[in-house]
């Protein structure tokens, strides 16, 4: 009987915790993510479309119940690269593994130099519901 009681607690505290990750749009997470910077200087490169390698990119993600609107992002190896977040519906991260990169902040940034060749998984970083496993796509580096 006790078993039982905290397996319901437990998967009682589980379901909040995924439904408050969706539901918030709080700015309060800026202290959640080592990569941040402040690159507003670049917004208008905004894109995902390849340049020429060694240059500079700077994309913005949107991020929505349960998507981002760019699955695929193409940038040229040596590319100084400036991510942004934009949290335009619920609370998600945004995680690139293999750079290091793990936004959990709306409108948080992260920067990395594009050295890695080949097809890179990104993914959300914030547990936000029940779609949060197809939360997911790749960034190219050509």
């Amino acid at each position: 009987m006790q078993i039982r009681k905290v397996l319901m607690i437990a998967a009682l505290a589980v379901t909040v915790m995924g439904a408050a990750g969706c539901g918030s749009s709080s700015d309060n997470n800026a202290n959640n993510n080592a990569n941040t910077g402040n690159n507003a200087g670049n917004a208008g490169n905004a894109g995902n479309n390849a340049s020429s390698g060694g240059g500079s990119k700077a994309i913005t993600v949107k991020a929505t119940n349960f998507e981002f609107d760019q699955p695929e992002i193409r940038v040229k190896q040596g590319d100084k690269v400036t991510i942004t977040l934009d949290n335009a519906e619920g609370f998600h991260g945004f995680a690139i593994p293999d750079f290091n990169v793990d936004i959990k902040e709306n409108k948080g940034t992260a920067e990395f130099t594009a050295d890695k060749a080949g097809e890179h998984e990104f993914h959300c970083s914030v547990v936000c519901g029940a779609g949060h496993s197809k939360m997911v796509g790749k960034i190219i580096v050509e």
